[in-house]
């Protein structure tokens, strides 16, 4: 995503790749009114509330129906970079010796194909970096015949036209391609020297060849580039891109020993202001904020095409590189349910998941008392601290700080 070539850069960036919006979605959209709609005032503020609480219960549905319909597959936890903000700890001599066989994934697949119907699930390609796996694409060709419609999430170091044709070949339908900066100081400073130039150059080579249907940039913010945000702008849609999806740095793997690293509420705030003023006007360019995290009524629907929810093990699982099966990649290993060496996802999906779909237990420290619980569930379940009993980050008590700093600086109260 990461629905980061890294795959932590939220949840989302692979749900990007390919979910799309379900029948509640698409009427809380339409009541909403949409992409440049802002609405103003006590009646916007009741409105949106009152869309939340649709929104909830519409939610609450979903999780007593899950209904696989995104499959992630971690192809390796190898990487051919080691991006400081890498969540998965990848690089170069990751230990990749228990990771699945090409058979054993196909095999994998075919029965999801059985159980499932292939072209009812989306296959979001991620790591690690997937390029460094030499059989990616024999293994893709072949699971793409079965029916299943597949994107990826690479850093772009690895591509060149033979990996063009390869994945054309391989009827590969979106790309996802991690850009972090608007200078090669900036994006190599986070992911290596060099690293710039390889990414924009897999960005030309694939939207010259044309035939994806979604090819998305994807740029982590953090600190040091949240002040490039316009400057990156300009330079994407100078390159031709038509849909630019930014997320904020969350505290996982390398991330979190990074001592200034996480935006702070001021600069998060700053961060979504500047996706919803864009979204107001979205030509030439497509700008969404990444789908991890609540954010509150005064930026859902604003900053994305839809309200917050994280379905892993809702509508969402993943085969891990070792054959691991858990609701998404970015979660811990903790909450793994099984193994496709001992047992079919589909087996894993009718008997597991449970503490995915009632999150009652996270309903403690912090979230005990929040009046949005219902819509939020304590956050995603990626950025939930078992060591603390509650989330590694809280968007809305970030945003909330943000205005009371911003209401002492004028001397007022916060709204």
């Amino acid at each position: 995503m990461s629905p980061t070539g890294c795959k932590r850069i939220g949840c989302a960036r692979e749900v990007s790749l390919g979910l799309k919006e379900g029948a509640g979605r698409g009427i809380l959209a339409a009541s909403h009114g949409g992409i440049g709609v802002e609405p103003a005032g006590a009646w916007g503020r009741a409105k949106d509330r009152f869309q939340l609480w649709a929104w909830r219960h519409y939610v609450d549905l979903e999780f007593t129906h899950p209904r696989l319909s995104y499959l992630f597959w971690e192809a390796t936890l190898g990487c051919n970079l080691a991006c400081r903000h890498c969540g998965s700890d990848c690089h170069r001599s990751s230990d990749l010796s228990n990771e699945l066989s090409g058979e054993e994934v196909f095999a994998a697949l075919e029965q999801v194909a059985k159980d499932f119907g292939a072209r009812k699930v989306f296959l979001a390609v991620t790591g690690g970096e997937p390029l460094v796996r030499p059989d990616l694409f024999d293994v893709m060709g072949r699971v793409a015949a079965l029916g299943f419609p597949w994107g990826m999430v690479s850093n772009g170091w690895a591509v060149d036209d033979r990996v063009v044709q390869a994945s054309r070949k391989a009827c590969m339908r979106t790309l996802v391609i991690s850009l972090d900066g608007a200078t090669r100081e900036s994006h190599d400073w986070l992911r290596g020297a060099g690293s710039f130039d390889r990414a924009v150059e897999a960005i030309e080579r694939y939207r010259r060849a044309g035939f994806l249907k979604g090819l998305q940039v994807t740029t982590t913010i953090h600190r040091r580039n949240v002040g490039e945000m316009q400057a990156m702008f300009d330079d994407l849609v100078r390159r031709g891109v038509r849909d630019w999806r930014v997320v904020s740095v969350f505290p996982n793997g390398r991330a979190r020993r990074q001592d200034d690293f996480l935006l702070q509420p001021s600069e998060l705030k700053g961060l979504l202001d500047f996706v919803r003023d864009k979204r107001l006007h979205p030509r030439p360019m497509k700008v969404s904020y990444g789908d991890e995290g609540y954010l509150g009524c005064g930026y859902e629907r604003r900053v994305r095409d839809f309200y917050f929810e994280c379905l892993a093990g809702v509508r969402i699982a993943s085969i891990l590189a070792d054959g691991g099966i858990s609701g998404c990649p970015n979660i811990p290993r903790s909450l793994v349910q099984g193994n496709v060496r001992q047992r079919s996802v589909k087996d894993v999906w009718e008997h597991g998941f449970g503490k995915y779909r009632d999150r009652s237990w996270m309903r403690q420290g912090a979230c005990a008392a929040c009046r949005d619980f219902g819509i939020c569930k304590g956050n995603s379940m990626h950025l939930w601290d078992a060591e603390t009993g509650g989330p590694k980050l809280c968007h809305v008590d970030m945003l909330r700080r943000a205005r009371e700093e911003e209401a002492r600086e004028r001397g007022g109260t916060p709204c």
